[in-house]
């Protein structure tokens, strides 16, 4: 990690010349010890760092290219630019499957603070729900939902949707078991979560676009 953030420093600082005191700087040799100072660091799987990472191959690159007159330098322009796409369709990946993992782990958390722990699951089983206990379902999701909504993600929001349509399915499905009291009580949960969501849903996604343009 210290050999790449020094090598980061160094192009930001420096940046055309090597980190020497040499006044002529072999450029794609320069490039071959960027992309070998990154294949064994450990990473942070986030894509501002990759971000780095990336400005600074293309920083040398466009470099190199321009320098290669030898067969000798085009050559080992070439095996650095292999060398560093094989790495950046790796780390690529390795971003994406630890993204897809923390979400897992964060609708997971969603689920029990909406419903209760181990309630639901990946499969979106609501048949322990039933018209003794679904008003209090709804009431517990729209206090949920009412406790959070300014921290929901984007994300977060089509999660809740996609489990707000399944309680739904389920109260048609037992509504004829349900009393008048308890589907009136509903009816205004129902009401309450449609006014939170029409506000703060919206208002997710502004906040991330204007996150994604800092």
């Amino acid at each position: 990690m210290k050999t790449l953030k020094l090598s980061i420093i160094c192009a930001s600082i420096i940046g055309i010349s090597a980190c020497s005191n040499s006044t002529k700087t072999d450029e794609t040799k320069e490039l071959q010890t960027y992309v070998d100072s990154i294949q064994n660091v450990t990473l942070e799987y986030n894509n501002s760092y990759w971000q780095t990472i990336e400005d600074g191959y293309q920083l040398r690159v466009v470099k190199a290219e321009a320098a290669a007159k030898e067969e000798a330098q085009k050559k080992q322009l070439a095996e650095s630019k292999e060398a560093y796409q094989a790495l950046k369709v790796k780390y690529e990946a390795a971003i994406k499957a630890n993204k897809e993992k923390l979400y897992s782990t964060r609708k997971q958390v969603l689920r029990d603070a909406l419903f209760g722990e181990g309630k639901i699951g990946t499969d979106l089983n609501f048949t322990w729900i039933n018209a003794t206990n679904i008003r209090v379902a709804y009431e517990n999701f729209v206090l949920a939902v009412e406790a959070n909504k300014k921290v929901y993600s984007r994300e977060d929001w089509d999660e809740v949707k996609v489990l707000y349509e399944a309680l739904d399915t389920r109260k048609n499905e037992v509504e004829k078991n349900l009393s008048t009291k308890d589907n009136m009580k509903i009816a205004k949960e129902k009401i309450k979560f449609a006014t939170i969501n029409s506000i703060e849903r919206p208002l997710s996604k502004v906040t991330e676009n204007a996150d994604a343009k800092k």
